[in-house]
């Protein structure tokens, strides 16, 4: 996609000039043709306007580009737009070319003559916006070019890209920090749609935010049902044709964990649907023409990898399938969040098994080299620098490997590579890789237990995410909380056997409450009569009726924080009798748990 963006009418315009207005409520309507703001959107432009540095958390499709483009506008010259999607920034330039706004952009989809012109236009000071991907700021002089004259706001986007602690973590943000010192005096908002409080402390420690405000808002998704089945990987796709059968149910997003599982579920679906792959492996042109066909609505699935739907504005996705378990809650938030921008009425469907956890483990292996390999390559510096390809071949690493070992001895300082050389960098990088390596394994933890917690999916991800400013009321139409109104899963009335157990579980907590699920299994079905798995979904059974609620907890053994679920007596089980609405899913039990008859006494 190159097309030049360069509105004839907007060339001569000075955007320093002291005659733009700056009335933000006119902008709005002028630049925009919006009446009003959003929820908090306001709150956030005036304190860009006042030159604040800000960290704004606000969900996908909720408008975070308003809160930068607006007060660009206001404050005159030129934002520098940091994005790392491609697909991010073609959208946003051609959204405010077609407004009127002077925008271009430079990545390495566009030819070397494009960015030349695009960095001309920028220090002739003829451009309102400047969309950059954070590589660039690796190509020597670069940076540089930027101080020259320098941008009166800078905006970062997808923040999250920046901390080691965030889910899709990636070295060129964390970069970041060392150039934006010569673009000041201007502030810099960071925007993200996904960033747990440790993650929002990163992003102002890397960016060296100055005292920057914070605005963390609107988590919940009222429109968006989340149901989490258990489904063999051999069922998945069956499952998806039939859910994505119904008309009603399209738009829609797959996400599959695989390239060749894409295509796979793109080919059996588009026996009955227009349907299209999506995946690195396509070209770019490929690429972009699915995207573009989806977009306006020429097919009504795409089959994606995570490549997929980052910064891609479309309204009415009904559905989003993940047809195995995401890395991260963060991760998983994000793309779930492309359904129903338009407000109204969507699904959230995740198919996912035990063995999910173990395909990202290999991945984790893969991804974050165990820690004597990459001690292996500093003993290699220990007495001198070395060439690059001498140092790989010093190491005799697969080159996969290597490459992976080297970026994270990079992030951490173990190496510095300048000009073809590798030289030793600080001696203690290996603690703080370490932590990063754990921190990935907990990220995934927290996914694996999230699908396994029978409560509120969305407001389990809102206590994920600390937004305190949330009811903390169930959502009412997820699995848990509208059993009924599942796409996916079926459920049936529990057996005499599974009445008695959930019967023996009520009188337990009615006699100690609040016990954790392990105690309460030891405590209670010691005599074998109930297997771990078949407990929980029990357990279930009663927290879709209001019976239970389970919660969260976990203590530290030996310097280490261990996880657990504590089960509390909820609003239906103060009574003798089990609630008429208690439903086990489908033969789940039958498949993966085993209820046997009491033993005599």
């Amino acid at each position: 996609m190159n097309r030049e963006i360069w509105p004839e009418s907007l060339r001569s315009i000075d955007r320093c000039s002291p005659e733009r207005p700056s009335d933000l409520h006119a902008l709005l309507e002028s630049h925009f043709g919006f009446s009003s703001f959003r929820s908090q959107q306001e709150d956030v432009c005036r304190a860009v306007l006042a030159g604040k540095d800000v960290v704004l958390v606000m969900p996908t499709g909720a408008g975070k580009s308003l809160c930068y483009q607006l007060p660009g506008i206001a404050r005159g010259g030129t934002t520098l737009v940091i994005s790392p999607l491609i697909a991010l920034m073609e959208d946003q330039v051609a959204q405010l070319a077609a407004r009127g706004i002077a925008a271009e952009r430079i990545h390495s989809g566009r030819s070397r003559l494009d960015s030349r012109a695009s960095c001309k236009r920028y220090l002739e000071g003829a451009l309102d916006f400047l969309f950059i991907a954070p590589e660039r700021l690796r190509v020597p002089g670069f940076p540089e070019m930027l101080a020259r004259r320098k941008p009166t706001l800078v905006a970062v986007d997808e923040a999250h890209c920046i901390s080691q602690w965030g889910h899709d973590f990636r070295r060129d943000y964390r970069m970041l920090g060392a150039h934006l010192p010569r673009l000041r005096p201007a502030p810099i908002i960071a925007l993200t749609a996904t960033a747990t409080p440790a993650v929002q402390n990163d992003i102002a420690a890397e960016l060296a935010l100055c005292a920057p405000l914070r605005f963390i808002h609107g988590f919940r998704r009222t429109n968006i049902g989340v149901e989490i089945v258990t489904r063999s990987p051999s069922e998945r796709a069956r499952v998806v044709c039939r859910v994505l059968g119904d008309g009603g149910r399209r738009p829609a997003i797959v996400y599959a964990p695989t390239r060749s599982n894409a295509e796979d579920l793109a080919k059996e679906l588009s026996r009955s649907i227009s349907v299209a792959a999506y995946h690195a492996g396509l070209s770019a042109e490929v690429r972009e023409n699915v995207q573009q066909q989806f977009l306006e609505g020429k097919i009504d699935c795409i089959v994606a990898t995570i490549a997929f739907g980052m910064g891609i504005d479309k309204a009415n996705v009904r559905t989003v399938i993940h047809t195995a378990l995401p890395a991260t809650i963060e991760g998983y938030y994000q793309e779930i969040g492309r359904a129903g921008r338009d407000g109204k009425p969507s699904r959230a469907l995740l198919l996912h098994s035990p063995v999910d956890t173990k395909i990202h483990a290999f991945f984790l292996e893969r991804d974050y080299p165990q820690t004597e390999i990459l001690s292996d390559i500093t003993k290699h510096l220990a007495h001198d620098n070395l060439p690059l390809g001498d140092l790989e071949a010093h190491c005799n690493l697969a080159p996969e490997i290597f490459a992976r070992a080297l970026d994270k001895l990079i992030v951490h300082g173990g190496v510095v590579v300048e000009g073809g050389m590798v030289r030793a960098g600080t001696g203690n990088w290996r603690s703080a890789y370490e932590r990063q390596r754990d921190h990935k394994r907990e990220q995934l933890d927290k996914m694996r237990r999230f699908a396994d917690k029978p409560m509120c999916r969305m407001l389990s991800m809102v206590e994920h995410f600390g937004d305190q400013n949330d009811t903390g009321e169930p959502c009412g139409i997820c699995d848990v909380c509208a059993p009924t109104a599942c796409i996916a899963e079926s459920f049936r009335a529990p057996r005499a056997a599974e009445q008695a157990a959930a019967t023996r579980i009520l009188e337990a907590l009615r006699e100690r409450d609040g016990r954790a699920v392990g105690q309460l299994h030891r405590d209670v079905f010691a005599d074998g009569s109930l297997d771990r798995r078949a407990l929980e979904h029990v357990l279930g059974a009663l927290a879709r009726a209001n019976a239970v609620r389970i919660a969260s907890d976990s203590f530290v053994k030996d310097g280490v924080t261990i996880p657990f679920f504590r089960v509390w007596l909820a609003g239906k089980s103060h009574g003798s009798a089990l609630p008429s609405d208690m439903r086990i899913v489908g033969d789940s039990a039958q498949r993966t748990g085993k209820v046997r008859r009491r033993a005599r006494a």
